[in-house]
């Protein structure tokens, strides 16, 4: 039990893996901590675990650290954020995608589309598996792909309680990819 607490981010690292993520120069690709989320989710839920080296440049891109241990600790969060990811799949309990809270006038809005764009970004990097995903089983990808449409749509026809309909989805169909993978390979 200690290791999985010793895997958990706390805010302040999550926080300062954001900052480092979001400080991307001009040009340069970058996920944002929720999309690296839903990217690191999408491929370990997969049928195969990317390369630790390949999935570091898709969410980071070619960075320059300013010294060898900013490049440690920054690999470090993101290797834990990995690991905290697998045990709660493995753990079988429900799991929760990572969300932000963003403050619109007086209200605080959930916002889940930037995890759903980084599963659907892990799941087009290895479509070669996913495109073999049987009928039945897309319909646990449905919500996933409904909610990573909205990441860059400013003009959404999609009203509130459908949004949280899609949403109150999101945990069953992880785990339900993540079990229909993990049965396939035995």
């Amino acid at each position: 039990m200690s290791s999985q607490i010793e895997a958990q981010l706390t805010d302040e690292e999550f926080s300062e893996l954001d900052g480092f993520l979001l400080a991307a120069e001009e040009g340069e690709d970058r996920l944002t901590v929720d999309e690296a989320h839903g990217y690191l989710t999408a491929l370990t839920v997969g049928p195969e675990m990317t390369a630790c080296d390949e999935w570091l440049e898709a969410v980071w891109g070619s960075p320059l650290f300013s010294d060898a241990t900013s490049e440690a600790r920054m690999r470090g969060y993101l290797l834990r954020m990995q690991q905290e990811i697998s045990t709660a799949l493995a753990s079988q309990s429900p799991f929760e995608p990572m969300m932000l809270e963003e403050v619109d006038g007086d209200e605080v809005v959930e916002s889940y589309e930037g995890w759903c764009f980084g599963f659907m970004l892990g799941v087009a990097s290895q479509s070669h598996h996913w495109e073999q995903l049987p009928k039945a089983e897309q319909t646990l990808l449905a919500p996933i792909a409904k909610l990573a449409l909205l990441h860059d749509d400013e003009e959404s026809d999609m009203d509130d309680e459908e949004y949280e309909a899609w949403i109150e989805m999101l945990p069953g169909s992880v785990v339900g990819l993540y079990n229909y993978w993990r049965n396939r390979q035995h």
